[in-house]
């Protein structure tokens, strides 16, 4: 038998490690003279042998390459062939662009008439809603145009609105019509349809659009006029639906709820819903930057008849014999069936897709400012409720930005890694925070969100014993009723009703008195607290919003309505795609707390007086801008001071005071104390509790009463925020009347 051992085992002279050209060659040198010493010895460089020496040092460098090559070609950060880090960022889950719009904000310009009543206001009644689409040429390239992608809506009363007087009554000179301006987002694009003719069904089946500047499919619908939707990926069942309240029929206008009330004074255009459908498909970019569409891989399971249910199953699955449609308990069910149904949506057969898209985009389309000027002629609105409303002007005040030619490798590469971090998970509350404030303000302008998270309790001891308790009485009851049933004297007393010989009175007296002894004294236990306890972790989300001066809205007096819910639903629908499976998430509306500022400074002698006065005033309402509040913020009174003393003619600050009534930094009782003259704050109760404001004669529509004398830090420099449950933002509402102050 022969050995195997260490010591017969012949160590070889290949070296694994030589991979280019040169060492493979003196490694085959090294070879041909250690095992064919007397062969072979003219390792001349011109000899026929060495030719054929390096020739296989060739192959095996070129063998090499490759095989570094496609091993760098399977690493996102090392890959440069385009085809390849396409196909590893459509893994990552990002879609590549083939081209990058440029957009813009368009003002649109639109005559309305006066109100009957009041010719200084306008009648919105008149103002009429323009449908999505509207085309604008720009003057120095005809080109290139721009679509707007939202309806315009003039009916939506808007801060910009200046009531600027369109005409006037020739006799009483007073204003007919004001021309009132709206802003709404464009792309650069133009819109073309394509038709497809489907034959059989075809699983993933994949249709290829020419044109390499797509931008996105507007719509995609077959001959039976069924729309397709769009998804990120087909196993996305439910498909987000946008809806505009003018096709609404539960909404009058865009200050209504989906339950046809009038909210308060926030306009939500769309409302956010997502259905369930098969129609669906990706759309993916290709390497010479044509467009795809993909779409599912399922057939109708019973053609026509779908009396299981209106599923869908794979191709290969027509014909066998699904468990659950039959009533044969001993049929055979082959586990490698797969899905029982498949969740990757239908796919189209002997049908005619019609789909429209739009293309444009590229480094041409930044078009500068003033530029889109034409294309509004002859558009009427979808819905003039009174009249005829009409665009009278388009304008780009700002250039368009962000077009450029398709993406290069490294932004693809960058965007992709960057989308595979964000998982688009809503895990921490910052996550949660994050993604309420992306919404698309279409949905409801949200202006502030704060988010806490309260972990799942478990049962506690005292509501186990509780519990234990109540269903150890009820048992006591339970075999006590029973026993008496079993006793002689109700056997007695019943036969003798039975015989005729007692009455109905002596049975029931005997069943009452076990009522009132043993199954009335059983104690309820607290049911509320108990559930409250089970509960899962709950997402406590608190919004407020814009009304149409940019002023908050939210949980702000009694006779509010809050936030429209329409908004709050739109904000929950738009979460369930995002949060985790557990978490609960409750929408809350966020507290409100308005204040006024009363300031004391001392000019400079060689300053005017009334411009520093108005100087401050403006530098405190930009220091109060709403956009820089947040929930639970406090506020720095030193910082404030700190901005004040930076604006021209101040010598000193004397103080400063931020307050709801009075000024506290004077004694109380001195006579030295200011109060705000406008507004008057009001509340029902007295006291440092932050409560709700309940009417009154003070201003309607302010925030809750807060002691800001006692929200003082020790050193008196940081008004400290509530320290209630309920979150809140400081905002200085009407910054025109909320502000007083001297200047010495």
């Amino acid at each position: 038998m022969p050995n195997y051992g260490k010591e017969n085992f012949k160590e070889s002279n290949v070296n694994y490690l030589n991979k280019d050209f040169g060492a493979l060659k003196q490694s085959l040198m090294n070879y041909a003279k250690s095992y064919f010493p007397n062969t072979y010895r003219d390792f001349n460089e011109t000899s026929p042998g060495m030719m054929l020496l390096e020739m296989n040092a060739y192959v095996g460098d070129v063998l090499s390459f490759y095989v570094d090559q496609q091993y760098r070609e399977m690493l996102l950060p090392l890959a440069e062939e385009r085809r390849n880090i396409i196909t590893m960022a459509k893994m990552f889950g990002y879609k590549v662009k083939p081209i990058v719009p440029a957009y813009v904000d368009l003002t649109f310009k639109s005559d309305v008439n006066v109100s009957s009543g009041d010719a200084s206001k306008v009648n919105y009644n008149h103002a009429g809603v323009f449908d999505a689409g509207i085309g604008v040429v720009s003057s120095t390239d005809s080109n290139i145009t721009f679509e707007t992608l939202e309806p315009i809506d003039f009916r939506i009363e808007d801060d910009s609105d200046t009531n600027t007087i369109g005409s006037t009554n020739a006799i009483s000179g007073l204003a007919e019509t004001y021309t009132l301006s709206r802003t709404t987002r464009a792309v650069s694009a133009t819109q073309k349809t394509i038709t497809f003719q489907v034959g059989i069904p075809e699983k993933f089946k994949t249709l290829i659009i020419p044109d390499t500047n797509v931008i996105d499919i507007i719509s995609c619908v077959d001959s039976n006029n069924n729309n397709w939707y769009e998804v990120d990926f087909l196993a996305q069942d439910k498909v987000p639906i946008q809806i505009h309240y003018t096709d609404d029929i539960n909404r009058a206008s865009a200050y209504a709820d989906a339950e046809g009330g009038l909210d308060s004074g926030t306009a939500v255009p769309f409302s956010l819903t997502y259905i369930n459908s098969p129609k669906r498909f990706t759309r993916e970019t290709n390497q010479d930057n044509t467009t795809s569409l993909v779409f599912g891989n399922g057939v109708l399971k019973d053609g026509t008849d779908g009396t299981i249910d209106q599923g869908y199953i794979d191709m290969e699955q027509v014909g066998i014999v699904i468990p659950g449609q039959t009533n044969d308990l001993n049929q055979s069910i082959d586990p490698l069936l797969g899905n029982e149904y498949s969740t990757l949506g239908e796919t189209p057969n002997n049908t005619t897709l019609t789909i429209t898209y739009r293309v444009g985009g590229g480094i041409n389309s930044n078009v500068p400012g003033v530029d889109l000027t034409t294309g509004v002629s002859d558009i009427t609105a979808i819905t003039p409720a009174l009249g005829t409303a009409t665009l009278t002007s388009v304008t780009n005040n700002n250039p368009a930005r962000g077009g450029k030619d398709e993406e290069d490798t490294i932004e693809i590469k960058e965007k992709a890694k960057a989308f595979f971090t964000t998982q688009n998970r809503c895990v921490t509350k910052e996550d949660y925070e994050a993604r309420v404030l992306n919404i698309p303000s279409k949905f409801g302008n949200i202006a502030k969100a704060y988010v806490t998270r309260e972990a799942p309790e478990i049962l506690g001891d005292s509501n186990l014993t509780q519990l234990q308790n109540y269903f150890n009485d009820i048992d006591s009851g339970v075999t006590f009723f029973r026993d008496y049933l079993n006793s002689p004297q109700f056997t007695l007393n019943l036969n003798n009703l039975i015989n005729g010989t007692g009455n109905i009175e002596t049975v029931i007296s005997g069943l009452d008195a076990i009522l009132a002894s043993e199954i009335d004294d059983i104690e309820q236990p607290d049911i509320s607290n108990l559930a409250r306890e089970l509960e899962l972790g709950t997402i406590n989300i608190y919004v407020l919003g814009y009304n149409n001066k940019k002023q908050l809205v939210g949980n702000t007096h009694f006779s509010s309505v809050g936030l429209p819910t329409t908004l709050t639903s739109n904000i929950k629908n738009y979460l369930e795609n995002f949060k985790i499976m557990t978490d609960t998430v409750t929408i809350n509306d966020g507290y409100i707390v308005n204040f006024g500022v009363i300031f004391d400074v001392v000019a400079e002698k060689y300053a005017n007086k009334q411009k520093v006065k108005l100087d401050c005033i403006q530098k405190i309402k930009d220091y109060f801008r709403i956009e820089n509040m947040q929930f639970n913020q406090p506020i720095y009174k030193s910082n404030l001071e700190f901005e004040l003393m930076g604006v021209e003619g101040v010598r000193s600050i004397g103080h400063v005071t931020l307050t709801q009534d009075y000024d506290y930094f004077y004694l109380e009782d001195s006579g030295d104390g200011e109060s705000l003259t406008s507004p008057t704050y009001t509340y029902s109760r007295e006291g440092d509790e932050f409560i709700d404001q309940s009417g009154g004669e003070g201003t309607a529509g302010y925030g809750f009463k807060y002691n800001f004398a006692t929200a003082l830090s020790d050193d008196g420099t940081i008004v400290l925020p509530p320290t209630t449950d309920n979150p809140a933002v400081f905002e200085l509402k009407n910054p025109n009347e909320n502000i007083e102050g001297r200047v010495r």
